[in-house]
């Protein structure tokens, strides 16, 4: 348990790659759970709604997503690690994104903390999309750059698709 904590350490921090993870159909789905689990909690904390239809849309989005761009590039066989890789450093970063969550309360009555943590909010963003375009890189053996651009691609399309769903987030 802890090697597989480090790998996702590794690949938050842009040290490693997704070829440390598990590569097995099973693994796949404890990630997808955790996943699951953890963007409850943070819907819930956010408060927004519906959490469930939304959580779910996610997934549908986000799996079919990176099986249809590693198909494409004739790299199927990566989808479990990188899967594995990115739903994973959500989760670990999940425990950032509820304490700045919860600091939203009392942000509202602080314009200083309110802009620290929105600060936090959008470098934490740019952040994961750096993750994600990392894990990218490794999967489709490409540049940074270029897996950062599909992985921007891919929230920009994913965010939308959820707003016309489900409207705009609160």
């Amino acid at each position: 348990m802890t090697g597989l904590l480090r790998s996702l350490a590794d690949i938050a921090l842009l040290r490693g790659d997704p070829s440390g993870l598990p590569s097995s159909w099973p693994s796949v789905a404890v990630f997808v759970l955790a996943y699951a689990v953890a963007d409850f909690v943070i819907a819930r904390i956010g408060g927004v709604q519906p959490v469930l239809p939304r959580t779910a849309v996610d997934l549908g989005l986000t799996l079919p997503f990176f099986w249809l761009l590693l198909a494409a590039t004739r790299r199927s066989h990566r989808f479990p690690q990188t899967v594995n890789a990115a739903l994973g450093t959500y989760v670990i970063l999940a425990p950032v994104i509820v304490v700045l969550l919860l600091l939203r309360g009392p942000a509202r009555s602080s314009e200083a903390l309110s802009l620290l943590v929105t600060a936090s909010f959008t470098a934490l963003m740019i952040w994961y999309l750096l993750i994600l375009g990392h894990i990218l890189r490794s999967a489709l053996d490409t540049g940074l750059v270029t897996g950062f651009a599909i992985a921007v691609a891919w929230l920009v399309a994913s965010v939308a698709i959820s707003r016309s769903l489900f409207g705009p987030v609160a």
